[in-house]
């Protein structure tokens, strides 16, 4: 047993051994429990030795914190009560909202404890406790909550606040059997931008002509002297058939008032495996609900039996992962269970966890990784037997190559975005004039160009310092500032080196912060606008974009979305699209040695292959793999361990293609016109 503690750098991955010099760290112990609230981590019961006796080892019901900010330890004294929890270790334990929940575990009889204890983080107080009459440990169960909201209704969430959501789909919207939401919804609106049959954005009306510009990038005076920016009709407010906007799933910060469930997962009897799914409801109260959806769990492949489980929360998916033991197998599995319709999936490694000793699993939700911590070397048998959990090697597996990741937040709400529209819609508000590659003038706001795009604003500044002062006259004098920004800003305009659908739906972004338009939403548009991401490093734009294409995949798509994010270093996204490519391959020649064999025409076509049939294809058996040329010909991030003990970062395991002169022009003609940024030159002599 050890009472040491270590940090590892995740950019480095190096070890640090935390220096306990006030001594105050708790006892040695072992099974105890370590949960993150705040910028804390609270650890509480495990085997070990009393801080208060001495009575050798013994299980114990201690609460220690360590504050992240300072480190250092505390040993908060809790007043017991009828609420406090029995001594326990291999117990669980999950924090929701300001509260610790602490659920079975084992005495020093071995026995387990049929029980559920609430603590309160902020006062420090046993709050609850409640009979639960589950055999429940860390050595076939798990316990997890997240710190984060998904718009999408989840199994076992309140979603009072999706209500509006969930019931704005179009009346013409097909609708899934087992009524899963889609992360990509229509919600009725007064304002949407017309579309072709194809659901291509219509190109809007062009205004008369107001005068010749210069070169892509040049800032010219408008030949009215910027009058006609005002009664310009480059943006005309159409409304569609549908009327409606489109909502990607987006992501929001648990509260105290709304906090998540605890989703608490059991597997047992390993030679037939029983699997079971509890939904701890927040305890906020002293009656919350326990509900049971074991019987709701279902998929082409549900996971083996797995010892010393963990587990957490990314998306709208529960992660679990653990050891996996047989007398055919011996490895380290990881599954995900989609919370939205309870069908579990495998995360394929190949066999990157055939060989080694690989033990724990950890979620960085802020890079949607997993990291895997064990040692490459040693018996995974060996290890279980002596119950020993390495820390030597780490491997870290992308969970957003399997469609796994948490969506962007949500930066405003709803009516917030309408406006931002309304206000580029509104020519009035404009004092600025973008020009784009087919000639057709926006007007937009300057201000909120500069505030929202800095690019713009730095090219604004360039400009601003190339103007040459006016000369006033003693009644021109009185007021300089008002002339010099009529000089600075009404008699302006930017050639934006794009066309335009693409200009205008960059555009949109600008007001809104958000995809919210359907033209946004058209797959070639999201391609431009994710190289326009990478081009001016606005990582809100790439974040929206990854999240509309992979909301967007299909076999049509897959090769204008792995070029575009292997141009835009999205290494998720691209070995994703290579994997539709290479399944949808795989479809196409087994059908033609079916027609080669029964001479009759193939009845699968590129058009009826559902983005459901590859985007997330039932996973094999545990024992089959991927032959290995064909896995390691498009995707192979696990072939070389990290070793955690070096002084120095190795490469990473995930080879991310850089950014090259190439385009996606085979798919999108105006994708190649990308040789240059917009600049700003002056035209007043």
């Amino acid at each position: 047993m050890t009472n040491e503690l270590y940090e590892l750098d995740l950019e480095t991955y190096v070890w640090t051994k935390f220096k306990d010099t006030d001594q105050k760290a708790p006892k040695a112990r072992y099974f105890h429990s370590a949960n993150q609230y705040k910028n804390s981590i609270v650890f509480f019961g495990g085997m070990g030795y009393s801080r208060t006796s001495n009575d050798g080892l013994c299980v114990l019901d201690d609460v220690s914190i360590f504050d992240l900010d300072t480190y250092t330890w505390k040993h908060p004294e809790i007043t017991p009560s009828s609420f406090s929890p029995r001594p326990r270790y291999a117990h669980l334990a999950a924090v929701t909202a300001n509260k610790l929940v602490v659920v079975g575990g084992q005495d020093m009889s071995n026995s387990y404890i049929e029980e559920i204890n609430v603590l309160d983080l902020d006062e420090l107080t046993w709050t609850s406790s409640r009979p639960f009459e589950k055999h429940c440990g860390a050595y076939r169960s798990v316990a997890v909550s997240s710190t984060s909201h998904t718009n999408l209704p989840l199994y076992g969430n309140n979603v009072n606040d999706n209500a509006s959501i969930t019931s704005s789909f179009d009346s013409t919207s097909s609708s899934s059997d087992t009524n899963v939401p889609t992360p990509l919804r229509k919600s009725t609106s007064q304002q949407a931008l017309s579309t072709t049959n194809n659901n291509v954005p219509n190109t809007i009306r062009k205004p008369p002509s107001v005068g010749a510009f210069g070169r892509p990038g040049s800032l010219r005076r408008s030949p009215s002297g910027g009058q006609n920016i005002v009664r310009s009709r480059s943006i005309k407010r159409v409304q569609s058939s549908s009327n409606s906007y489109y909502r990607l799933s987006y992501t929001t910060t648990v509260t105290e008032e709304n906090p998540n469930p605890i989703y608490l997962y059991s597997n047992y009897n390993f030679t037939d495996v029983k699997r079971e799914l509890q939904v701890i409801a927040p305890p906020t109260t002293s009656n919350y609900q326990i509900m049971d959806h074991s019987s709701n769990m279902t998929g082409a492949f549900l996971p083996p039996g797995l010892r010393f489980p963990t587990g957490a929360i990314l998306g709208h998916h529960l992660i679990i992962s653990g050891t996996y033991l047989t007398n055919t197998s011996q490895t380290f599995s990881i599954w995900a269970l989609n919370l939205a319709n309870l069908v579990w999936s495998r995360v394929d490694t190949g066999s990157c966890f055939s060989q080694g000793s690989w033990n724990r699993g950890i979620l960085c939700e802020e890079t949607n990784k997993y990291f895997v911590l064990g040692h490459r070397d040693r018996s995974l048998v060996d290890d279980y037997n002596h119950r020993q959990t390495n820390f030597d090697h780490v491997t870290v597996v992308d969970l957003e190559a399997f469609g796994i990741y948490q969506p962007p937040p949500a930066t405003m709400s709803t009516s917030a975005q309408e406006l931002g529209l309304a206000l580029l819609n509104d020519a009035n508000m404009a004092d600025f004039e973008i020009v784009t590659q087919d000639d057709q003038r926006i007007p937009v706001n300057s201000q909120l160009l500069s505030q929202r795009w800095p690019h713009f604003k730095a090219l604004v500044n360039q400009q601003a310092e190339r103007v040459p002062k006016p000369k006033y006259d003693e009644e021109t004098i009185k007021n300089p500032d008002e002339e010099e920004t009529i000089l600075m800003y009404n008699n302006r305009a930017l050639e934006f080196p794009e066309p335009y659908p693409v200009t205008i739906a960059f555009l949109q972004y600008l007001y809104t912060d958000h995809l919210l338009t359907s033209q946004q939403h058209h797959p070639q548009i999201l391609a431009q606008l994710l190289l326009l991401a990478d081009m001016y490093d606005l990582d809100r734009l790439r974040q929206l974009t990854s999240h509309s294409l992979h909301q967007s995949l299909s076999m049509s798509t897959a090769a204008l979305i792995y070029e575009t994010a292997a141009l835009s270093r999205q290494t998720g996204l691209q070995i994703r699209a290579l994997k539709v490519m290479i399944a949808a391959k795989k479809m196409l020649q087994q059908q033609q040695h079916q027609q080669r064999e029964s001479r009759v025409p193939p009845q699968i076509g590129d058009g009826d292959i559902l983005s459901s049939n590859w985007t997330n294809p039932a996973s094999p058996p545990l024992s089959a793999a991927i032959a290995s040329d064909t896995r390691a010909s498009y995707y192979d991030p696990y072939s070389t361990a990290m070793n955690l003990t070096s002084q120095s970062p190795q490469s990473s395991p995930i080879q991310t293609r850089t950014r090259s002169s190439s385009s996606v022009s085979a798919y999108s003609s105006s994708i190649s016109n990308r040789g240059y940024l917009p600049t700003i030159q002056d035209s007043i002599k």
